[in-house]
């Protein structure tokens, strides 16, 4: 690397560390001016633009100018995954949240546990939403958007019927076409929003365009494998159906998958996560490991293994009681096969010292 870029990069991380650090101490007149100075000198670095829009969001409540500076990052920088990506999950933060008021004001459904819990989904970006104070009693806001849609008609508004998040999806595959790990980045987010009602609309249009461009790509299958637990909850009665249906269509997936290995490690990162919770009915977590079972024996078998499928796999023996694995020699087998992978050596190490156990 030359001396310029050297600088160039350093500039950046002292710019984010100043911007951060007001941010930190509420310096607001600070932060803005900050944000203001680095947007126009790193106007094709979108990290930068994500970053102003969690600022908007996050500390000023105003989702309309998140996406004024989400919109203006996309001008200077068209092919930036993630920032369209950002993009499409502001737009289900506002729908979510619009959903949250309106129940919060006693007009239509009652509000979700997705409401309830802010999250945090990687440093920087914008968070899962939540239900804050800002929420309750509006004058605490500085953005009204929320309370204009609030009372308009759900189905009638582009915003709040999923029809901008799919205009989103639509500009940006055409920005970056052809690309089925894009659009998986896509579902992933979407998937996040799982109970809102115009999400299945937009889960399939993403899958549809997936179809179209890569129908045995193991990353278009694994969309469709996943689609029938999104929103359900695995405790209410009709969660089992929706599992049989994921298994059926994980049953024909690995037929024609052109590359077996992501999709076993998809699907055997899902059913390990379903087989541990403590508040599933037993005979569910059951059918979850026996699913993890098969397909790790399928995926090692015939070759189709990633080192996350040995740590899942293992991560799952840990937590559950699993009778006739051998999971020290599981694990050896894994890091004889990934010799360099860290976290893979570290575990197989573990359960030769403690004789097995992990």
């Amino acid at each position: 690397m030359d001396r310029a870029t050297q600088k160039f990069y350093g500039d950046q991380v002292l710019w984010m560390q100043y911007i951060e650090y007001a941010r930190k101490e509420k310096a607001g007149k600070i932060l803005n001016k900050a944000l203001m100075s680095v947007l126009r000198l790193h106007p094709t670095e979108p990290q930068f633009w994500i970053f102003a829009a969690s600022c908007a969001i996050e500390d000023n409540m105003d989702i309309t100018e998140g996406r004024s500076y989400l919109q203006r990052g996309l001008r200077f920088n068209k092919a930036s995954r993630v920032l369209w990506v950002e993009y499409a999950k502001l737009e289900m933060v506002f729908v979510a949240k619009v959903l949250a008021r309106r129940a919060l004001l006693g007009i239509g459904a009652p509000v979700v546990d997705e409401y309830e819990v802010g999250e945090e989904d990687g440093e920087g970006n914008i968070r899962l939403p939540h239900i804050s104070a800002e929420d309750i009693d509006p004058s605490l806001k500085k953005d009204h958007s929320l309370d204009t849609a609030a009372l308009e008609d759900v189905d009638a508004n582009p915003a709040l019927n999923g029809a901008i998040a799919i205009a989103i999806f639509d500009s940006a595959i055409r920005e970056i076409p052809d690309d089925i790990e894009f659009a998986e980045d896509f579902f992933n987010v979407f998937a996040q929003f799982g109970h809102l009602h115009c999400t299945m609309k937009i889960l399939e249009h993403v899958i549809a365009y997936s179809q179209e461009v890569a129908p045995t790509a193991p990353q278009t299958l694994s969309m469709c494998v996943k689609l029938p637990l999104i929103g359900a909850d695995p405790i209410e009665p009709v969660f089992p159906s929706r599992l049989r249906t994921a298994i059926s269509r994980m049953a024909e997936a690995v037929k024609t998958a052109s590359a077996k290995a992501p999709l076993y490690a998809s699907f055997i990162k899902s059913m390990a996560g379903l087989a541990v919770l403590q508040e599933v009915d037993p005979g569910i977590c059951k059918v979850a490991t026996s699913m993890v079972l098969k397909y790790f024996r399928q995926a090692e078998e015939q070759g189709e293994i990633t080192p996350e499928i040995y740590l899942d796999f293992a991560k799952l023996c840990r937590k559950s009681n699993i009778g006739g694995v051998d999971i020290k020699g599981t694990l050896e087998r894994g890091a004889s096969k990934y010799p360099n992978h860290d976290k893979l050596q570290a575990l197989a190490s573990r359960a030769r010292s403690l004789k097995g156990a992990i």
